[in-house]
């Protein structure tokens, strides 16, 4: 690295390439120039003899340079190309499709290039989702779900079409807990999340908002259908068995609303639904209680 240092000292010329080429340049001729004044130095008469021989080959070397230029200019691509890889996944998250099929130094430099960088992007969206997902029940977190939603009331906004919230709550999960055990808990966690997975479509978000407490947003959807979608969700769940318990055992209440002209974010619909979702359970709990746009 220090002579790599020193060159990097020079204030021209800048490139990379441009100062492999001068160091090039002064390797082979440097030599030749200081041979043929000590020739016209030392013997003058010798010297202008052969004058035409060296200055044909002065201007040979030249030709001979101009051809070192443009081959090592060639040789240094795999510098220009990982540079430009490694940019373009910085700025723009592009993985690049470098070359495996060759044997030099430079060969492995574009292959282990190419595989560090795959391992970064695999790596660096592992934990993205990681950040994202709920680990128990592999769907969406709170996090996630602000995220997503926030583009769909937006869009929903900008379209004027109707988009809702389903919040849900686990009844009496406490006492599922206490009785049955927390890794019976778990499995029963586990078991609502794939069921409800069931009865929505791709296009609705759904997330694990807290500890027994479960988030769908529905775009493009009147209240009318996340009603019935909800009513699926909480008539399906009273009538199967979830984690291995008796049919009935696990139940839920939902609060079902549709996002108001006013509302312009995720929590403000939530406000309403959790305000829904406590009146569904002062009423009994095991049912779906809905508003109307305020």
């Amino acid at each position: 690295m220090k002579t790599y240092r020193l060159f990097n000292k020079l204030g021209r010329p800048r490139s990379y390439a441009g100062r492999i080429l001068l160091i090039c340049f002064v390797g082979t001729h440097i030599p030749l120039i200081a041979f043929a004044f000590w020739i016209l130095i030392a013997n003058p008469n010798l010297g202008r003899e052969h004058w035409n021989e060296l200055l044909v080959l002065l201007l040979a070397t030249l030709a001979g340079t101009g051809l070192t230029f443009f081959f090592v200019n060639g040789m240094l691509a795999p510098v220009r190309v990982v540079s430009r890889a490694l940019g373009d996944y910085r700025q723009n998250k592009q993985i690049p499709t470098l070359p495996r099929d060759l044997s030099d130094e430079a060969g492995h430099m574009l292959e282990q290039v190419q595989d560090a960088i795959e391992e970064l992007d695999l790596t660096l969206t592992n934990l993205a989702r990681a950040a994202e997902t709920d680990p128990l029940t592999e769907i969406g977190n709170r996090r996630w779900l602000v995220s997503r939603a926030e583009e769909q009331i937006a869009r929903a906004q900008r379209n004027q079409t109707p988009i809702c919230a389903i919040l849900f709550d686990l009844d009496r999960f406490k006492t599922i807990n206490d009785q049955h055990g927390h890794a019976k808990g778990d499995a029963v966690l586990v078991g609502v999340a794939r069921f409800v997975k069931t009865i929505l479509r791709p296009a609705h978000l759904f997330a694990r908002t807290g500890g027994e407490e479960f988030c769908i947003v529905l775009p493009n959807t009147p209240l009318s259908d996340a009603v019935e979608t909800a009513r699926l969700i909480q008539e399906g769940l009273a009538t199967r068995s979830i984690g291995r318990l008796t049919p009935g055992l696990v139940t839920a209440s939902f609060g079902v609303v549709e996002r108001s002209p006013e509302e312009k974010d995720l929590s403000a619909l939530l406000r309403r639904a959790d305000a829904l979702l406590y009146e569904a359970k002062n009423d009994g709990r095991n049912r779906v209680a809905a508003s109307t746009l305020v």
